[in-house]
């Protein structure tokens, strides 16, 4: 029994540690990548810890790709979609999950809807109309596109399910209106819920490429990953420096990486209470 029990623990360890190497392996080469020359960079012969650490491709990629241009609508548009997406999520979700009105069903069936719905079915319309209404190379178009998410209403909607209903109906008795009880009640109870969904639309937003590349026709209101697009066409003669095509990519990660380091718990606890019944 102990020996079965020993081997059952080599395999498990041996999975864990390949699963380790495949996904943290990638992170590895992009980081030692953009500290590399460029021949080194694109030697046909892995170089596994280049000669000399080049610091300063960090300095060409930034100077090459605008990142501080691009940064900052990078910032604008993210923190604007999270503010904006939480806005009208939230009602919404509490609306579903603790209301009772005519058409609930199908009217929820139609928000899950949106995460059955390819983006490449919807993109056509979409840039058809903000192209007649002018919106195109604009803030305003890539903001309010991300006003609602299916995702974030259904996710929230099952953290509010979980708020013990005894809570609300005290709160009620009190004279709480349904705005107090969303706000000063159900909100505070599901704080890691809500702090999840927020670094999670902000990710999603601080790495669209798709609707970025879509809905603009100029460098106007373009995000980072169009400036790490825009280093792969860098060239040195006619070798593309891929080192700095890989500084621009860590820095890209760099600001979702120290948000995770802050937030990892509350993600943690909210996976833990999605699972309370």
């Amino acid at each position: 029994m102990k020996k079965r029990h020993l081997i059952v623990r080599i395999v498990e360890c041996i999975l864990l540690c390949t699963l380790f190497i495949i996904y943290v392996f990638p992170f590895y080469w992009m980081l030692i990548s953009s500290l590399k020359t460029t021949f080194e960079a694109i030697s046909v012969t892995p170089v596994w810890w280049p000669n000399k650490l080049m610091w300063h491709n960090y300095v060409d990629a930034w100077n090459q790709a605008n990142f501080l241009k691009y940064g900052m609508n990078s910032i604008i548009i993210s923190f604007g979609a999270v503010i904006l997406c939480l806005a009208s999520s939230v009602p919404c979700a509490y609306a579903f999950a603790r209301m009772e009105f005519r058409l609930k069903k199908p009217l929820f069936a139609i928000v899950l809807s949106d995460m059955l719905i390819p983006i490449q079915c919807t993109f056509l319309p979409i840039f058809i109309m903000y192209s007649k209404l002018g919106w195109l190379n604009t803030y305003r178009a890539l903001l309010i596109l991300f006003i609602y998410s299916g995702f974030t209403i259904f996710f929230l909607r099952n953290a509010f399910m979980q708020v013990n209903n005894e809570v609300l109906e005290a709160a009620r008795l009190d004279g709480a209106s349904e705005l107090s009880v969303m706000f000063r009640v159900i909100f505070p109870m599901v704080k890691p819920v809500i702090i999840t969904m927020a670094l999670l639309i902000f990710l999603m937003r601080w790495n669209d490429y798709f609707w970025n590349l879509a809905l603009t026709t100029n460098d106007a209101v373009r995000t980072l990953p169009q400036a790490v697009n825009a280093i792969t066409k860098v060239k040195d003669g006619f070798v593309t420096r891929w080192e700095l095509a890989m500084a621009g990519s860590t820095m890209l990660m760099a600001p979702m990486l120290i948000l995770y380091i802050f937030a990892n718990k509350k993600i943690k606890n909210a996976f833990v209470y999605s699972g309370i019944k």
